[in-house]
C-alpha cells in the first residue's frame, strides 16, 4: 500500500468515526422518528413551492452567522455583566464587613459594660435589701428576723 492510500483510509475512518459520532449525539437531541418526519415535510414543502422555499433558504444561509455572532455576543455581554456585578458586589460586602466588625466589637463592649452595670447593680441592691432595717417604729428601728 502506498502513503497516499494509508492517509486515504485514515481520513475516511476518522470520518465516519465522526460522522458516527454527530449522528449519535443528535439522536439524543432529536429522535430519528421525529428528524425523518421533519425531513419529509422539507422535501414536501421544497417540492410544493421549490421559489418560496429556495428564499427562505437563502435567508437562513445568509442570516444564521450574524444571528449567531449577535446570540454569542448577547450571552457574553450577559455573563460578563454578572461577573462584573459579583465583584462590584463582592467588594462592597468586604468593605461593609470592615465598617461592621469595629461596630460590632464597640456595640458587644458597650453591652458586656451595660450587662456588668446591671448585674453589679443588682447584687449590691440585693445586698442592701437584706442587710437593711424593714422600717422604724416610734423612732426604734425595726429589723427582720432572720431564721
Amino acid at each position: 500500500m502506498s502513503a497516499a492510500t494509508t492517509n486515504h483510509v485514515h481520513v475516511d475512518k476518522k470520518a465516519s468515526g465522526l460522522l458516527s459520532y454527530a449522528q449519535s449525539s443528535l439522536d439524543l437531541v432529536v429522535s430519528p422518528s421525529t428528524r425523518q418526519r421533519a425531513y419529509d415535510s422539507s422535501a414536501e414543502f421544497a417540492s410544493a413551492r421549490p421559489i418560496l422555499f429556495s428564499f427562505l433558504v437563502a435567508q437562513l444561509l445568509f442570516s444564521f452567522l450574524p444571528v449567531l455572532l449577535f446570540a454569542t455576543f448577547s450571552l457574553s455581554t450577559v455573563a460578563f455583566s454578572l461577573g462584573a456585578a459579583l465583584v462590584f458586589a463582592l467588594f462592597w460586602i468586604g468593605v461593609a464587613f470592615m465598617v461592621l466588625m469595629p461596630a460590632l466589637l464597640l456595640t458587644s463592649s458597650v453591652a458586656v459594660l451595660i450587662w456588668a452595670w446591671a448585674v453589679g447593680s443588682f447584687l449590691v441592691a440585693r445586698w442592701l435589701y437584706n442587710h437593711a432595717p424593714i422600717g422604724t417604729y416610734e423612732d426604734k428601728i425595726v429589723a427582720a428576723v432572720k431564721k
